[in-house]
């Protein structure tokens, strides 16, 4: 008969030993902050490196071999160019003869042949240049120079290419088409995204690519925390009880509670301590995102998942923890114990290496199945939530969450007689096969 005061005590010691550790309040709260903080501080120095390249003047050769705009009066002389910002950088780079048109922050310089593209890249006075070929009509052939010594990847390159696409097709149909045909060709559509939500009501999209990268990285990072947390929660467990095992502390645990008093206590306590590292870097790190999208990006959020995330994580921490802490009483050192708890921990983990597939059909057959089974049940239930809730039935939620039941059930029932046998296994470990039968899971 488990006694619940004894519960109580060894939960409240458990939880109080985690918690004001100093690694444990640094993980906690420190960890967030500095992942914020460093992830703030690289995307803004990314953003800024980015705004300041797309600000630059570049510099492109063109070599026209199929004499398609070689001669049109869109060429000038430096002293014409009417940007300032070009006409300064033509005045150090240019050649006082050539002719340029400046674009959009980008000037291209009219080159005489391949030879000069050459020279030119050299000395490295361009950026990069294309050759169109002779038979562009009929092949649509460009070849385009980049020193070797350049950037591998160049955002004046993704820049210029659009303005060198958009005059090649606005000379192929000057001849031919009408003026007001030739600008719907080059912006043939004004793209205007609505959503509409199940109870009929359509907003407007305005950045669809950054609101497929929130609703995306929600689910994942939501995903990724809760799995951090249980895997945490339970590695906290292994290492309480081998701990206790060396220091002997098991054997005065075992005076005044029984080894069922013993692995609930040590349950309950650590697990309360995950929660509470799972709620903190929840409300810091994906709540305050959520809060953010909802606001700037009119991205909705998946309250279904976040609602259903602490039940999930408290079913998930005691499947997984009593199964961890039953093998993990088994070993006789920390690092044995941890080899005996590492399957565990990679069958929690499968879920996130098929997280791609979960994103993309949160509702197919993979993630139907993992949905049905209690060690990538969590995981799959809160990524599936947190893309589509509306796809998820109610009994699907239901059925998981009793997977999880029934199965947390079977694994305190055996991982207590198991934790029986290893509270107090000292020296070289029996064989399986007697563990077992020690254990009374074998007659």
């Amino acid at each position: 008969m488990i006694r619940p005061s004894r519960v109580r005590a060894i939960a409240g010691h458990e939880f109080r030993t985690v918690v004001y550790r100093a690694s444990y309040l640094l993980v906690t709260f420190g960890l967030p902050l500095l992942f914020s903080t460093i992830t703030g501080g690289m995307v803004a120095l990314q953003a800024d490196f980015l705004s300041e390249r797309i600000d630059q003047v570049a510099v492109y050769g063109l070599v026209d071999d199929a004499d398609l705009i070689r001669s049109e009066d869109i060429w000038s002389s430096i002293a014409e160019v009417e940007d300032e910002d070009a006409r300064a950088v033509l005045e150090v780079r240019g050649d006082p003869n050539g002719r340029f048109l400046a674009l959009d922050g980008i000037i291209l310089q009219l080159l005489p042949s391949r030879a000069d593209i050459i020279a030119a890249l050299r000395v490295k006075s361009l950026d990069g240049a294309y050759a169109i070929q002779s038979d562009y009509l009929e092949s649509g052939g460009v070849d385009m120079y980049v020193s070797s010594t350049g950037p591998l990847v160049s955002v004046q390159s993704a820049t210029v290419e659009p303005v060198l696409r958009h005059i090649l097709i606005e000379r192929i149909l000057v001849d031919h088409v009408p003026r007001p045909t030739i600008e719907r060709v080059l912006n043939p559509m004004e793209m205007s995204r609505q959503n509409v939500a199940e109870e009929g009501t359509v907003r407007e999209t305005r950045d669809r690519g950054l609101e497929i990268l929130v609703r995306t990285a929600v689910p994942f990072l939501l995903g990724v925390l809760l799995l951090t947390a249980l895997l945490s929660a339970s590695g906290y467990l292994v290492q309480a009880i081998t701990i206790d095992k060396e220091s002997k502390v098991v054997e005065v645990l075992l005076s005044s509670a029984d080894p069922d008093e013993i692995l609930t206590g040590k349950l309950l306590g650590l697990g309360a301590a995950g929660l509470l590292q799972f709620f903190v870097w929840t409300l810091m790190v994906v709540a305050a995102a959520l809060i953010m999208a909802s606001a700037t990006l009119n991205v909705t959020v998946p309250w279904q998942a976040l609602a259903i995330s602490p039940l999930i994580f408290v079913l998930g921490y005691l499947f997984i923890g009593s199964l961890m802490l039953a093998t993990g009483s088994l070993g006789t050192s920390a690092p044995e114990a941890q080899k005996l708890t590492i399957g565990w921990a990679v069958l929690a983990v499968i879920p996130l290496m098929m997280i791609l597939i979960l994103l993309e059909l949160p509702h197919g057959a993979l993630a139907k199945v993992f949905t049905w089974i209690p060690f990538s049940a969590p995981l799959t239930l809160v990524v599936r939530l947190s893309v589509d809730p509306a796809g998820v039935m109610w009994w699907e939620v239901a059925g998981a969450i009793l997977v999880l039941l029934i199965s947390t059930w079977f694994s305190i029932r055996i991982g207590a007689r198991l934790f029986r046998v290893g509270l107090l296994l000292t020296g070289s470990r029996p064989p399986l096969r007697d563990l077992l039968r020690q254990a009374r899971l074998l007659d």
